[in-house]
């Protein structure tokens, strides 16, 4: 009797194992990891079907409107250190898109580096030497660089209504 039961109780025990771990699997295979986002400013946007900044830049130069709606996803290479008053995009390895929001909302002044996706509009403006020395300031440029500003320049630029930043999976489990 006693065999029977210890018997009974290691099939019971082996299949209760076997169960376990098939479900597991089943379950980490139909698990899909989603990005989450800290948002600022309108979050009501959606991020799917977003463009580079160099995309962005493109359409706008082809555009005959002096203004570009669209949803644009890249990394923050560039924040004002000071407030987060503003941030840029890489356009390419050397150009960066100018992005601000009228303080409508901050960004964290350590998001550089970070993947975003915003919305809101291309423009076409010109930046004063003032307040292209003022922004080298804000993102920690030496007095040297800050010299060295000293023409006006014109560029797209870009006013988010919305930005949503990353959040690294790492930090979500």
């Amino acid at each position: 009797m006693k065999r029977i039961f210890i018997a009974t109780l290691i099939a019971f025990t082996v299949i209760s194992c076997q169960n376990s771990n098939t479900s597991n699997e089943v379950s980490a295979e139909s698990t899909t990891v989603e990005k989450s986002y800290m948002s600022f400013g309108d979050s009501t946007f959606n991020v799917a079907g977003a463009i580079t900044a160099a995309e962005l830049v493109a359409q706008f130069n082809q555009g005959a409107s002096d203004t570009l709606e669209a949803t644009v996803a890249g990394p923050i290479t560039k924040v004002c250190t000071t407030k987060g008053c503003w941030m840029a995009t890489a356009i390419d390895k050397e150009e960066n898109l100018f992005v601000d929001y009228d303080y409508a909302f901050l960004l964290p002044t350590n998001s550089q580096d970070q993947s975003m996706v915003m919305t809101g509009y291309a423009y076409w403006d010109s930046t004063s030497v003032a307040q292209l020395q003022h922004y080298a300031q804000d993102r920690g440029a030496s007095e040297e660089e800050i010299a060295a500003i000293t023409e006006p320049i014109g560029e797209v630029k870009f006013k988010a209504t919305g930005v949503k930043i990353e959040i690294p999976t790492d930090v979500q489990e």
